[in-house]
């Protein structure tokens, strides 16, 4: 005779029934020993233990979701690496929109979404199913067009995912680890909906942000100091001795400061054709037309001052330039074409003197040697 347990389970209920149950603590009275124990642990032990790693998942998965993610923009160029502290990938421009993900030591894990020129990918590399195929560095844009905004610049062999494709031009995906510290002056552009509605719901609270402290004013030393765009960062200009500043912020020896200033309407560079600081001299000879007006900030080495001569039908009769080599390690031959309010600066470099130059591209590859051609608009000689 079987017992009850064995002939709910025949009726395929799949579990022990409360009549099952029940039977277990019956004493055995015919029934097949063996089998009847089993099932009782069963419900006794094992059954309790699924329901906890049930709920234990469901937990982990709401631990590990909603805070995780958010939406923010950039609002400085940014180095974007392989895994923390490893290698960069891409470099960032200012106004890419990232989305945010886990955290590991100082650095932050983030993706961004672009299109590039489907005819610059190659095949797998590593994980990633598609990346960046030969020697030039190739450039993310904001649409499928080459007026589209460049938001990221990606290096030789970045591996990528695709999202989808539009005539000659793919959208892909990349997944990397950026400074958290970049990401703290980066601008929120998720929906905000509870902080917006939260003075409508408490307008006494308007008050007590009145009485906010008077930040610290301080003037910069007599011999000048460098402007970065992050602590030990990319050097952006220099700020004269005795100017005034505010101070904004602290950090392990550094100060964040603001000055306030005029400049010139004809030296403001819209951010559209400000071209990122890995952009190279062979990519100026690659792309030449797309390449024209934008501007760059390269570490140069001085060769000689000289004047144009008849040969340079790019530059103007007896126009002076400098002849540099550069950018960085590139050691490529370029033409500075000096203004009028530079030349004394520019007359005064001896030759293999380093300086960071500001300049915008006239030609990127010029005849007849195919040299490219720049305008100078700043030059800063290193003192360190």
């Amino acid at each position: 005779m079987l017992c009850r347990a064995v002939s709910d389970r025949r009726r395929g209920s799949g579990s022990m029934t409360a009549a099952a149950s029940a039977d277990c603590r019956r004493p055995v009275t015919g029934c097949d020993n063996r089998r009847r124990a089993m099932q009782c642990s069963f419900r006794d032990t094992a059954l309790p233990a699924m329901r906890f790693a049930t709920l234990t998942l469901f937990a982990a998965m709401a631990a590990t979701t909603s805070p995780l993610l958010a939406q923010v923009q950039l609002v400085v160029s940014a180095d974007l690496r392989a895994k923390p502290g490893g290698p960069a990938v891409a470099l960032l421009s200012p106004g890419t929109r990232l989305t945010t993900g886990a955290t590991s030591g100082a650095e932050t894990l983030v993706t961004f979404e672009g299109w590039v020129d489907g005819s610059r990918l190659g095949g797998r590399r590593d994980s990633f199913p598609a990346s960046v195929s030969g020697r030039l560095t190739l450039r993310v844009r904001s649409q499928p067009s080459t007026k589209g905004t460049i938001i990221a610049v990606l290096q030789p062999g970045a591996g990528l995912h695709i999202v989808s494709r539009q005539g000659n031009w793919t959208r892909v995906r990349r997944a990397a680890w950026i400074r958290t510290a970049v990401l703290q002056r980066a601008v929120a552009t998720a929906p905000a909906a509870a902080p917006a509605a939260a003075p409508a719901a408490a307008p006494a609270a308007a008050p007590a942000a009145a009485p906010a402290a008077a930040r610290e004013s301080a003037a910069i030393a007599s011999t000048g100091a460098r402007f970065r765009d992050l602590p030990v960062g990319r050097v952006l200009g220099s700020i004269a001795g005795g100017s005034t500043v505010e101070v904004m912020a602290r950090e392990s020896g550094w100060v964040r400061v603001r000055a306030d200033g005029w400049i010139a309407e004809k030296d403001l560079v819209t951010g559209a054709s400000v071209a990122p600081p890995s952009l190279t001299a062979a990519d100026l000879r690659a792309d030449p037309l797309a390449m024209k007006g934008h501007v760059v900030q390269w570490d140069v080495e001085v060769m000689a001052f000289q004047i144009a001569d008849p040969l340079r039908v790019e530059l103007a009769r007896e126009e002076p330039y400098l002849l540099v080599r550069g950018p960085g390690a590139e050691n490529a031959l370029l033409y500075l074409a000096v203004p009028e309010m530079l030349l004394t600066e520019a007359r005064a470099l001896g030759p293999l003197a380093k300086i960071t130059v500001t300049a915008r591209v006239r030609s990127g590859r010029s005849e007849p040697a195919g040299t490219p051609i720049l305008d100078l608009l700043s030059m800063i000689k290193p003192r360190d």
